[in-house]
């Protein structure tokens, strides 16, 4: 795993910039503030500018850990109780500036107009009664590993999360594709567009499939695109033989990280599938809390689904 751990000196650099832009908006949902992030991230310390280079450039890992970002528990308040943003500005807009600042780092931030609302920053909770619910809001229920958004060719090259809060020390999962090794003519199979992938149920009012290969790029390192609890059962024997080998690979090499207040975890969304383990939730203000991005590195890639150049929801 690729990790970085903040300097003391490198967090007094960080705190007044973040500080500086959080003042200067509402919110991190604003367009002003989201043309203006990748100018502002390139005033983060140099090394940390630097690692998420590295990560974005050489693909060292499927996951970055960064960490040392200080989190004042009472200062964020209460765990909220749903995924909607009220009227008020947000208590923890420095964390969301924050984890901004580093995503821009990797590209552009995006959201869907189907999914919680159109948010670019959206805070992961436990919702009372979506505790057996396959989502990011569920609880009881685990969330099953994934590529996210796999139906979708303008899904995110990268998921960013940036724990706020987690008393329960609940894991998220992963597995990387470059950790796994496959039979090559099965590769050669889920290179070819044998599979049908549906809409995650974050998205409940697309119900359109696409029918895609599993694997693409460079077979050697291949990227993937993977989500069995959405997709199609394919039809041919070689096909339904290779995406059963490929799950019980994955299964074999998932391994978890328990982020802690003030990590932010940066996923490949191109190298690596993830999830979360269950939990108990209490709904009483102290639940596993993560902020959550999207980011994309080729904007452009979707401009036939967005309003404008700059508009950063997919409709």
């Amino acid at each position: 795993m690729h990790r970085l751990e903040l300097t003391d000196e490198e967090v007094e650099a960080v705190l007044p910039l973040v500080k500086e832009v959080a003042s200067r908006y509402g919110s991190v949902e604003e367009d002003d503030f989201l043309d203006s992030a990748s100018t502002y991230a390139q005033e983060l310390p140099r090394r940390l500018r630097l690692f998420l280079n590295a990560f974005r450039l050489t693909e060292p890992s499927g996951v970055c850990v960064i960490s040392g970002y200080p989190v004042d528990d009472s200062k964020i308040g209460k765990t909220p109780t749903h995924w909607r943003k009220g009227p008020v500005s947000s208590s923890s807009m420095e964390e969301e500036v924050f984890l901004n600042l580093c995503g821009a780092l990797l590209g552009d931030v995006i959201a869907w107009s189907h999914q919680r609302g159109g948010l670019i920053c959206q805070d992961i909770v436990p919702i009372e009664g979506h505790q057996d619910e396959m989502l990011g809001t569920g609880s009881e229920r685990e969330l099953v590993w994934h590529t996210e958004d796999a139906r979708y060719p303008y899904r995110g090259d990268y998921i960013g999360l940036m724990c706020l809060r987690n008393l329960d020390a609940v894991p998220t999962t992963f597995a990387s594709i470059d950790e796994i090794q496959l039979d090559p003519d099965q590769v050669d199979v889920l290179f070819e567009p044998h599979f049908v992938f549906h809409p995650d149920p974050s998205h409940p009012t697309d119900s359109e499939g696409e029918t895609a290969p599993v694997l693409f790029g460079d077979p050697r390192s291949p990227y993937v695109r993977f989500d069995p609890y959405s997709m199609d059962r394919p039809e041919t024997e070689k096909a339904r033989s290779a995406i059963d080998n490929l799950i019980r690979a994955i299964d074999a090499n998932l391994r978890s990280v328990t982020l802690l207040p003030g990590q932010c975890l940066f996923i490949d969304n191109y190298k690596a599938v993830h999830g979360r383990s269950s939990f108990k939730a209490r709904f009483d203000g102290t639940d596993r809390w993560l902020k959550r991005i999207n980011i994309t590195r080729d904007l452009r890639k979707s401009r036939g689904v967005r309003q404008a150049p700059a508009s950063r929801v997919i409709l």
